[in-house]
């Protein structure tokens, strides 16, 4: 292997200044009405902020920002989710806050604008990670108002003109004369890949249905591994009315009578089969071209992560563990309409800003958001779905896509799995809505 060029060598001079991960918590991901949904969405990453907090002993004011992606930035996760979280965790208040917004990426953007900020001299540490509840605010939430009773989000006026800016209405126009009358994006693709590969439908759907069985089945099998990075979450237990129970204090009880300790992603489905996903009727398409299904999708979830990062300096200087660097990212824009296919651009232009291949790396991890996007990426990058490398304890088929929290989740997932075999590099990406994609290649600090 080629010298990897690291990004913060190649840019700034100071070893000591250099942004290095000091820790990685997650919740629990939850499936629809499932106990992780019942808390409030600023809880969830509350919960993450004050376990890392907890598990590293430093003074608090050391910490200058915290920084939380999230996409549907309403209810409980609007007015900066970024700023509540940090009072919420009881930060001093001279700890800032800021909510972004990448779709799809924000929890990777996240971690990557607090790495940009340390290595640019702004801050010295941060704190960051994402958060979604997709059960209760659904995607493109934020574009409706969403109705409590109904249980729904409605189009109202003004939220319309969100999604409607005549400039952007035209370039989308443009692009979506490439649809040729396809219904959706994934389906778009799944179509032209299909074609691509000279596969029949049936042999196509068999394909994306066996992507999704390999999905849930690793992900079953590394629970034991995946759990490192999980702190388990007492959940409310609904009362006869459906709602939450909480103690005297309004607060979610850590006591058996009321709540439910979750421990273990809700979303893996160990009864999946070829046979049961078989039967699983499309949900998209002419029955002549129709093969997305719910269990080759990724199911709609909730949960939240975090990070903590600081300058290598201060954290050796507290002697606290550090974890992982970033040795490379790119971020990229694609067809604004066709827009799942980003990882394609994305992953070669990190390897390559990095000097670096997917022979160097020991983990790979490509989102599910779902089953055609991977197949295409794997199609036109060369890789293998089947090589243990790939999405090695599952993906978001079988554990779902937080989408606020799916970034951060990924980097901290390949951290963990560097640190459990002991080995050195790792690459995540995932598409993004509207067009976009970012890859980032980590390294574990610590390789056998």
């Amino acid at each position: 292997m080629a010298e990897p060029v690291v990004l913060y060598e190649q840019n700034f001079k100071d070893p000591k200044r250099e942004p290095v991960l000091v820790d990685y918590v997650r919740t629990p991901i939850g499936k629809k009405r499932g106990t992780v949904g019942r808390h409030r969405g600023d809880d969830l990453i509350i919960h993450c902020y004050n376990t890392l907090l907890n598990r590293n002993e430093f003074d608090r004011n050391l910490i200058e920002d915290s920084m939380v992606a999230c996409c549907s930035q309403i209810g409980e996760c609007g007015m900066d989710v970024g700023r509540n979280a940090a009072l919420g965790a009881h930060l001093p208040v001279s700890v800032g806050g800021m909510t972004l917004n990448r779709h799809c990426a924000s929890g990777a953007q996240a971690v990557l604008s607090a790495w940009q900020s340390i290595a640019s001299g702004i801050h010295d540490a941060v704190i960051c990670g994402g958060i979604e509840v997709q059960n209760r605010y659904p995607i493109m939430a934020d574009a409706y108002v969403y109705n409590e009773e109904l249980g729904r989000p409605i189009m109202v006026a003004p939220n319309r003109n969100i999604i409607s800016n005549p400039e952007v209405a035209q370039k989308l126009k443009e692009h979506k004369a490439q649809l040729s009358g396809q219904i959706s994006s994934a389906h778009y693709i799944g179509v032209h890949y299909m074609k691509k590969a000279g596969k029949e439908l049936a042999d196509y759907r068999n394909e994306l249905d066996t992507l999704s069985l390999l999905s849930h089945t690793k992900a079953i099998n590394n629970y034991d591994k995946r759990n490192t990075e999980i702190e388990p979450i007492w959940c409310p237990k609904l009362d006869e009315n459906g709602k939450p129970t909480l103690d005297e204090n309004n607060n979610v009880a850590k006591d058996e009578s009321l709540s439910v300790l979750t421990k273990q992603d809700e979303t893996p489905r160990p009864s999946s089969t070829m046979e049961a996903l078989g039967k699983l009727r499309t949900i998209v398409g002419r029955k002549s071209q129709a093969f997305l299904t719910a269990g080759n999708s990724c199911p709609t979830s909730d949960g939240a992560g975090a990070q903590l990062w600081m300058m290598r300096g201060l954290a050796e200087d507290l002697g606290l563990n550090i974890r992982a660097t970033i040795v490379n990212c790119s971020i990229v824009g694609t067809d604004p309409v066709l827009m799942l296919t980003g990882p394609i651009t994305a992953l070669p232009k990190a390897l390559e800003k990095a000097n670096m291949s997917f022979d160097d790396m020991s983990f790979i991890e490509i989102n599910e958001a779902f089953s055609p996007v991977v197949h295409a990426c794997c199609f036109d990058l060369g890789l293998d779905w089947n090589d243990p490398r790939f999405n090695a304890w599952g993906g978001a088929i079988a554990l779902g896509h937080p989408t606020g929290m799916t970034g951060c989740r990924l980097i901290g997932s390949n951290v963990h799995q560097l640190e459990q075999t002991g080995k050195e590099y790792a690459i995540s990406s995932m598409c993004v809505g509207m067009g976009m994609a970012i890859a980032t290649i980590v390294k574990n600090e610590h390789p056998k």
